[in-house]
């Protein structure tokens, strides 16, 4: 999947994970590929039950795998693993949740919330007192609510607490799964300028889960496309808004509102249907059309998406 020669830290290879027991057995999350690189921001955006969430969750271990292969840093991390990958694993990617009023134990202080990591590791308990005031400086807040619980802080201030949780294992790669759709929109630049920002001085490399594109424009440097466990398109951001080809891609753009209140009243909404195409006769191809740009389709598709692109 790399067509450049960036280093490649977490590559995905025909991923399925299935819900279930053999007799009803739900298959979440189809047989996608793709690659991340070093200190980029990959977005997967799909409606809700698209298996985007499934798919941070297998990668954090969360989730079993049913088959494919997950490799990060060329070590395979998905299946059974030794104990010392695992905890290197644990220590190298993390995850910020979508929901931070449900994401914190209401029952633990701050303190403890966000070192809960760091337990058993070997740390002194003034290194870790350390490492917590120092994560909350990060997040942008004062090392005094290491002793305040949750529910004293605001919806804001809960996700900057659960950045720190993430940012306190000192990782190279952090899984965000929408994490400012349940924040008022006051507040939702503040945290992706924040996630932002820590990018840029920590090196970080970012997986952006969400359904909201004009979010993934904002931060994101590639998107993938992803409908009912299959990425159905797959390119850099800029190239994905000018260029978009997959119906189901066309349909998620349409939906997002314009700030012009004419351009918002005279565009076409596209709805998406999937009978559209007629991959019985013509089976569906994963294919790059142009440097950096994937899209699945069949050669009659293809041959209509290579027109448009002229």
């Amino acid at each position: 999947m790399a067509t450049d020669n960036r280093e490649v830290i977490l590559e995905v290879r025909d991923l399925k994970v299935a819900f279930g027991t053999r007799r009803k057995r739900f298959e979440a999350v189809k047989g996608v590929s793709f690659d991340v690189y070093k200190g980029e921001t990959f977005g997967i955006v799909g409606e809700s039950g698209s298996g985007k969430t499934t798919i941070g969750r297998s990668i954090i271990r969360v989730y079993p795998t049913s088959g494919g292969s997950i490799k990060f840093h060329n070590k395979e991390i998905s299946g059974r693993i030794s104990r010392e990958l695992d905890r290197e694993i644990t220590n190298k990617i993390q995850m910020i949740f979508q929901d931070p009023m449900a994401s914190l134990n209401e029952r633990a202080k701050i303190d403890y919330i966000v070192s809960e990591g760091l337990q058993g590791r070997g740390y002194s308990k003034k290194e870790i007192s350390e490492k917590v005031t120092q994560a909350l400086n990060d997040v942008g807040l004062l090392p005094e609510f290491a002793s305040r619980f949750p529910h004293e802080f605001s919806g804001g201030q809960r996700q900057r607490i659960g950045i720190a949780r993430a940012l306190v294992m000192n990782p190279e790669f952090i899984i965000a799964d929408e994490p400012i759709s349940a924040l008022d929109v006051s507040i939702r630049a503040q945290v992706l300028n924040l996630m932002s920002q820590l990018q840029r001085e920590r090196g970080l490399t970012y997986l952006f889960i969400s359904h909201d594109l004009s979010v993934m424009r904002f931060i994101c440097d590639r998107i993938a496309v992803i409908h009912k466990g299959l990425i159905v398109e797959m390119a850099e951001t800029e190239t994905l808004f000018r260029h978009p080809l997959h119906p189901y891609t066309r349909a998620l753009l349409s939906a997002i509102p314009q700030p012009n209140p004419i351009a918002e009243k005279n565009k076409v909404l596209e709805v998406y249907d999937p009978s559209c195409h007629h991959y019985d006769t013509d089976p569906a191809v994963w294919t790059e059309i142009e440097p950096g740009h994937h899209v699945l389709a069949n050669q009659e598709e293809l041959e209509q998406y290579r027109e448009r692109l002229k």
